[in-house]
């Protein structure tokens, strides 16, 4: 129990620090070329949408990186759609351990869409820490982590979609 909190402790630290020196980078972005997706895998988000997602902004499925955050404490395996992390991925010190999570977040995406509505330590954590040169994530998530937030509801992934070619398109990314 102690340990959790020392690890929750070290999280939270972490993402203040990633949230206090990130820098905007959105003029590095011209175009999508890669995307990552970032996913409450414990909710119910159908793949098949984010891939259609990548699909209207025109990323081949080969450049798109979808993980997933779930909340059982059992070890996890990933599969051939995405990969997962969950909080057994963290050390007591708030580092990752995990191979693949740590391979997403230092991958230089275009864009990193974080697909989850729920404010959760280890989705923010990777959210903040991740090294996409543009983020977008839903409003009830820290507006700190993103670039631009999107007021809507989850479960719409077509009003999703269009609002967010359209506001990728004023700022000139698409």
């Amino acid at each position: 129990m102690i340990l959790k909190g020392l690890k929750r402790n070290a999280l939270k630290k972490s993402i203040e620090s990633y949230v206090k020196k990130r820098k905007p980078r959105t003029k590095e972005v011209t175009g999508i070329k890669s995307l990552a997706v970032l996913i409450d895998a414990s909710q119910s988000v159908n793949i098949l949408s984010v891939v259609k997602l990548a699909n209207a902004l025109g990323v081949k499925s080969d450049h798109l990186k979808i993980m997933g955050y779930k909340d059982d404490e059992k070890e996890i395996a990933d599969d051939k759609d995405a990969a997962y992390f969950n909080f057994k991925s963290f050390g007591v010190n708030g580092v990752v351990k995990s191979s693949s999570l740590n391979e997403f977040i230092n991958k230089d995406y275009d864009v990193l869409i974080n697909f989850y509505s729920e404010s959760k330590l280890g989705l923010d954590y990777v959210a903040a820490a991740s090294e996409a040169k543009f983020k977008v994530g839903f409003a009830e998530i820290d507006n700190r982590i993103n670039d631009l937030v999107i007021g809507l509801a989850q479960d719409d992934i077509n009003l999703f979609i269009s609002e967010l070619k359209k506001y990728l398109k004023i700022l000139q990314i698409i």
